[in-house]
């Protein structure tokens, strides 16, 4: 029995993976990013606007406890938590398989033997009932030898890193969406708040229209301008209100409520942009977008599948026993007489399985390649956002600054032209076409402070903003020995 002992140690240690070994893809990081913002105060080469938790970032009250109600109610984030409750629940099942399987029964019996039985009763038995208990174990432990059971439970435990990785995709996500819903709320209130002010200009304006045009000033022509400029802006009114409504209900679906009023905070002039967006190293994005992280722990996953596939065309060996005590007459049942057991070691080889781990290899191979495909297309992507982001960010200071002086030049037109008519040296359908281009000057504006915003938001979340959303998951490696956040590749 110590030989038998010592001979299944020695078992274990010599277990081995046969998943494949990993190196890292070449020329997979670019050295930098295409339009990488520059200017402001120096930044370390490591500083991104990613590293910045979302209350950092936003500076808005009433926007980070709509965030914050955001992340504890959305639907999306809740499914996400559920999902990640049952891959940790998963991996339990699948690390569960590497231990020894013990269980017990017992079970207790009275009969009686008919004394006219086809088959002749044992004389003392025959047409008296007889007792039987028994109590027993039963051990089942499968020796990893060739690490098919190791491999199936460290890809487990990568798809639970995975989920882990996609629950905080789903929670940047929810952030960005609020962030973004709530800056064109309030672009929609600014634009409401000019559409008013218009309308009451128009409407001034209309009225000193209908006066010269008693005292035979000015023609009809005019008047019908100024109806047309009145009602343009009363039309915008409704139109807003309807939009402001619609998106106060998207953000209540966010928070995970039903459709109601959404508290204001600062107004959209008011909403600070940062005026450097320092980007960081492309090689911390890999490290820092959660999506990109979940890919990577799928092809982990996949990769630890090849190694268990593999295993299965090898024998697999369990230490099987079984031990307990029987008896018919019950005060003897746990007498040391009525006591058994038998424990040993039983080996299975697959011979012929019609194909069967051939195949199974074979989907395995064809699973490590799409969740390969699958990384670099999300990495790929990854580096697109930023820079898209960053050019974006970039050109909309100057196009904010250039529709900031478009809408001076159209309120100077506008006094200009007034004194122009009151001179005798303009009609006044110049004073109301000027009006008209200064108004929709304004709103333009509005919808650019909004896109400036948008935009940073955008850009923040591609730099894979958010870190702080949920703990970060203990870093799994790679059969080989390599991290995680390498890419890999089967030698």
């Amino acid at each position: 029995m110590k030989r038998f002992g010592i001979l299944l140690l020695v078992v274990c240690l010599l277990g081995c993976s046969l998943a494949p070994t990993y190196e890292r893809l070449p020329g997979e990081v670019p050295e930098g990013y295409r339009f990488q913002l520059s200017g402001g105060e120096p930044q370390p080469a490591s500083a991104s606007l990613g590293d910045l938790s979302w209350w950092e970032l936003f500076d808005d009250p009433v926007l980070r406890e709509l965030i914050d109600a955001a992340l504890a109610q959305n639907y999306d984030a809740r499914l996400a938590m559920a999902r990640v409750a049952e891959a940790r629940a998963l991996a339990g099942v699948s690390r569960s398989f590497l231990m020894p399987q013990l269980g017990g029964a017992g079970r207790y019996q009275r009969q009686r033997v008919s004394r006219t039985s086809v088959d002749p009763p044992i004389p003392s038995s025959a047409g008296t009932p007889d007792n039987f208990a028994q109590f027993n174990f039963d051990l089942f432990w499968e020796i990893d030898l060739f690490g098919r059971l190791q491999n199936l439970n460290e890809a487990t435990r990568s798809l639970f890193f995975a989920s882990e990785w996609g629950q905080q995709a789903v929670l940047s996500a929810v952030v960005a969406d609020v962030a973004r819903a709530y800056y064109e709320l309030r672009t929609l209130d600014l634009q409401l708040e000019i559409a008013r002010a218009t309308l009451e200009s128009f409407q001034a304006s209309r009225r000193m229209v209908m006066l010269r045009l008693r005292q035979g000033i000015i023609s009809r022509e005019e008047l019908a301008q100024a109806d047309a400029l009145v009602h343009t802006a009363g039309a915008r009114i409704p139109d807003l209100q309807r939009l402001i409504a619609q998106k106060e209900n998207q953000i209540s679906i966010l928070l995970g409520g039903n459709p109601q009023p959404i508290r204001r905070g600062k107004s959209l002039p008011e909403l600070a942009v940062r005026p450097t967006v320092p980007a960081g190293l492309p090689s911390d994005l890999l490290e820092r977008r959660p999506d990109i992280r979940q890919s990577e722990a799928v092809l982990i996953a996949a990769n630890y599948r090849i190694g268990a596939a593999r295993a299965n065309f090898f024998p697999r060996i369990a230490l099987t026993g079984q031990g307990g005590t029987q008896s018919v007459d019950l005060s003897r049942l746990f007498t040391g007489a009525s006591t058994f057991w038998n424990i040993g070691p039983v080996a299975t080889l697959p011979i012929f399985t019609g194909g069967f781990n051939y195949f199974t290899l074979q989907a395995t191979h064809a699973q490590k390649e799409q969740a390969l495909t699958l990384y670099q297309s999300t990495v790929r992507q990854a580096f697109r956002e930023v820079s898209d982001g960053l050019v974006a960010h970039a050109r909309f200071q100057e196009f904010l600054a250039e529709q900031r002086a478009l809408v001076e030049s159209y309120r100077e037109y506008a006094v200009l032209a007034n004194k122009r008519f009151k001179g005798g040296l303009e009609s006044f359908l110049t004073v109301l076409d000027s009006e008209r281009q200064l108004f929709s000057a304004k709103l333009d504006l509005a919808a650019a402070q909004r896109d400036q915003l948008l935009t940073l938001v955008q850009l923040y979340k591609a730099l894979g903003g958010g870190p702080q959303l949920v703990r970060t998951p203990s870093e799994p490696r790679a059969a080989g020995g390599a991290p995680l956040q390498e890419l890999a590749r089967n030698r």
